[in-house]
């Protein structure tokens, strides 16, 4: 005799970000849960993203291209998933701006949206020459050789996170694909830019839009009032 299934599974609906398309998902089930689990138990900021992925794709009905997904997508997807499947809320321990103690907020995974939307996706970096950026991707970190490497500075990771947005250089003659250029001519590229020029490129990284949410409490050790925006997937699990 076969086991029953207890449980009915709810649809529900959400908007990808940087598409504007809806797709229907369902809650994640246990052995969903048991996979995100064994990831974030290994520490392994490689693995739980994975873990995250798995549980993504194993909740969309439609068929979608994962590996197009914005990290900011990723995140926001994921957030609604867990909303509808452990509870619309997350106690996250926070830390006061006065006196560095940590406190327990609670973080309503509903008000959550993405912030930062961008107008433009190219930066013109002289009369001659511009670049055209685009929203990184989980899918680039997962196959880069160096980005989960520990001990990396924050210079490095930087200047990886700069990598992934570079989509093409625009002369006045032609557009060169990243995509088409070796690492080497690439890494040689940003090298060769002036500080000026290399500041407003990274000004457009790190203003990458991202899920966040405006918290408010007071600070249980010194009394003191605090605001904070957080901000990525990082700040709320």
């Amino acid at each position: 005799m076969a086991l029953p299934k207890l449980n009915e599974i709810p649809k529900y609906d959400l908007v990808i970000p940087s598409l504007n398309e809806t797709v229907r998902f369902r809650p994640f089930l246990v052995k969903e849960q048991k996979v995100l689990m064994l990831g974030y138990e290994s520490q392994d900021k490689k693995e739980i993203l994975k873990a995250i992925l798995d549980t993504i794709h194993a909740c969309i009905s439609e068929e979608i291209d994962y590996n197009k997904l914005t990290t900011y997508d990723v995140d926001y997807m994921f957030t609604k998933i867990r909303a509808k499947s452990v509870g619309e809320s997350a106690d996250i321990k926070v830390a006061c701006e006065s006196c560095e103690e940590y406190n327990d907020v609670k973080v309503n995974l509903d008000a959550i949206e993405v912030q930062n939307k961008k107008e433009t996706d190219t930066v013109k970096l002289n009369d001659e020459i511009s670049v055209k950026l685009r929203h990184p991707t989980y899918d680039y970190f997962m196959k880069s050789a160096t980005f989960f490497k520990e001990g990396r500075s924050s210079t490095d990771r930087m200047m990886d996170l700069v990598v992934s947005c570079l989509d093409s250089v625009m002369t006045e003659d032609e557009v060169i694909k990243i995509s088409d250029e070796s690492p080497e001519e690439v890494l040689g590229f940003i090298e060769s830019l002036s500080t000026s020029q290399f500041e407003m490129i990274t000004t457009w990284v790190e203003t990458i839009p991202s899920v966040s949410a405006d918290i408010e409490f007071v600070c249980t050790a010194c009394e003191k009032e605090n605001k904070k925006t957080l901000k990525g997937l990082d700040d709320f699990f």
